[in-house]
């Protein structure tokens, strides 16, 4: 008998660590792709648990099986006892039909991602002795169950060490800013800093060399990496745009790169998931506000009235913003199409586009009206305000059809803002529109609701819904009504689309989550 155990222990052993790589090949992608912020690995999985139930199916197979092999060994069944074997392989397909290798976006081997994997490796080999130490060739199956668990723990471990290796590329770009000495503009918000950001930049240029962090470089070592590369000599004003995923965040960045001016476009729900509570949100938020000279504050929203107020207190200069025409130093007026730049200025007349951010605008303008451009040099770069890659961005297919591409990342107020923006373009063409959306994520409790909310204002506006994926597909469809379409992938739902709209129609494509999802 002792022959054919030790054969069925060896093999038990590679199905483990084929079973582990296995794993490891979809969890490193997913840590990857969620910034390497720990909890984050667990909680895709959780999603797919609970839109795959179907998995739980598998994980129940995998210990039925290790149950059944390990309890026929004293009995001597070698025929049942190879059912150890196959329990680890069992257990990698779930979560069921969530790919091992990436779909949009395949891993890119960067130094960090392979610590990742040593490390977590590493910790997986632990859980591995000490499980089959205790539980015996059935032991296999635990570490291939607490793969995505191990992961996380692994990001938690690196932590430090990650921060450790960060900072001579922070102090590199810390000295490149004291040589170069451009006055630094510091912009935040739950939605919209990306955009603001171009905006700023674009009227700054007016005046100004400036220059303005690429795409969504947002943290600490995007931030460092735009000053280290791309920060020429003679840059009169550095503009960045500042994230966070948790309390502290903006306020280490505001630490390193110090603002001379601080901005918020806008308090809102994404990060709800993370922080809990529109509280949590507003205060890491207005972390970038607590050493700028000089703040620039929407006064739409009462929150923001009263840390302009928290400011003036402490000594900074406030400057407000309106996106509703309410009184402030900047008012804009998009329903009049007009925009006071200044307090005792005059309302002037501009033209607001149908898909265009006010109060990316008004902010933008609060900016420059703060570094004094002047006032016929800042309005005349309303004419030429950029557009950031898949933020309303239009075009037309070859047939005429009017695509609008807002799918980098959506929110409530912006998809709802898209789909009213998608009916008055199909309205002035006089076509239909269609919405393709898997619907909004990281918004905690509030999720289902707002993509409710979502399908509702689809429905209303007279659009066609098509959902994508399972992530919101309930929610959606719900909100939607009959008329709603679901397919699996986006692929799928282009497809359909592209084949029933006309020349003079409309497409909306809100948001695109990425392959992680399901």
């Amino acid at each position: 008998m002792t022959g054919w155990v030790d054969l069925i222990v060896l093999v038990t052993l590679m199905s483990l660590v084929a079973a582990v790589v296995l794993g490891q090949l979809r969890w490193l992608r997913v840590a990857q792709r969620v910034q390497y912020l720990p909890g984050e690995v667990t909680r895709i999985e959780r999603l797919w648990f609970s839109r795959r139930p179907l998995s739980l199916l598998w994980w129940a197979l995998a210990i039925a099986a290790a149950l059944l092999g390990y309890l026929s060994v004293p009995w001597s069944v070698p025929a049942a006892a190879w059912l150890v074997v196959v329990a680890p392989l069992i257990a990698t397909l779930s979560p069921w039909r969530m790919p091992l290798m990436g779909v949009t976006k395949p891993v890119a081997w960067t130094g960090r991602l392979v610590r990742v994997a040593v490390v977590s490796t590493l910790l997986l080999a632990a859980v591995a002795t000490v499980s089959i130490w205790f539980l015996g060739p059935a032991g296999a199956l635990v570490p291939v169950i607490l793969n995505a668990l191990v992961m996380d723990l692994g990001l938690v471990v690196l932590w430090p060490v990650e921060r450790a290796l960060q900072r001579p590329y922070l102090s590199n770009a810390q000295e490149k800013l004291r040589r170069v000495d451009p006055q630094i503009v510091a912009i935040t918000g739950s939605y919209g800093k990306t955009t603001a950001k171009g905006y700023t930049a674009q009227i700054l240029g007016a005046k100004y060399q400036v220059m303005a962090s690429p795409a969504s470089f947002n943290n600490l070592m995007g931030l460092s990496r735009s000053i280290n590369d791309t920060l020429a000599p003679g840059t009169e004003v550095f503009v960045a745009e500042m994230g966070m995923n948790q309390e502290g965040r903006i306020r280490e960045l505001a630490q390193w790169f110090p603002p001379y001016i601080s901005a918020i476009t806008v308090i809102g729900e994404a990060h709800y998931e993370r922080l809990g509570s529109h509280q949590a949100i507003f205060r890491a938020k207005a972390e970038i506000t607590e050493n700028a000279s000089v703040v620039v504050l929407p006064v739409d929203q009462p929150e923001l009235v009263q840390l302009a107020e928290t400011c003036r207190a402490r000594g900074t200069i406030v400057v407000t913003v309106s996106a509703k025409g309410l009184e402030a130093d900047v008012s804009l007026d998009a329903d009049a199409g007009t925009v006071r730049y200044g307090p005792d200025a005059a309302p002037t007349e501009i033209t607001v586009p149908i898909l265009a951010h006010g109060i990316n605008m008004a902010v933008a303008l609060g900016i420059a009206w703060a570094l004094d451009v002047p006032h016929d040099a800042a309005l005349k770069q309303l004419n030429a305000l950029p557009v950031a890659a898949h933020r309303s961005e239009v075009s037309y297919s070859e047939r005429g059809v009017a695509i609008i591409d807002d799918t980098y990342n959506s929110n409530p107020p912006g998809a709802l803002r898209a789909v009213a923006g998608a009916k008055a373009l199909a309205e002035e063409r006089g076509g239909s529109f269609y919405v393709v959306t898997p619907g909004m994520v990281e918004l905690g409790a509030l999720q289902r609701k707002r993509n409710r909310e979502l399908g509702e204002a689809i429905r209303e506006a007279g659009g066609t819904c098509y959902a994508v994926g399972l992530t919101n597909r309930h929610a959606l469809v719900e909100g939607a009504g009959d008329e709603a379409q679901v397919f699996l992938t986006r692929e799928e739902a282009v497809g359909a689309v592209l084949q029933v709209a006309g020349e003079s129609d409309v497409i909306l494509y809100e948001n695109d989550l990425p392959d992680h999802y399901p």
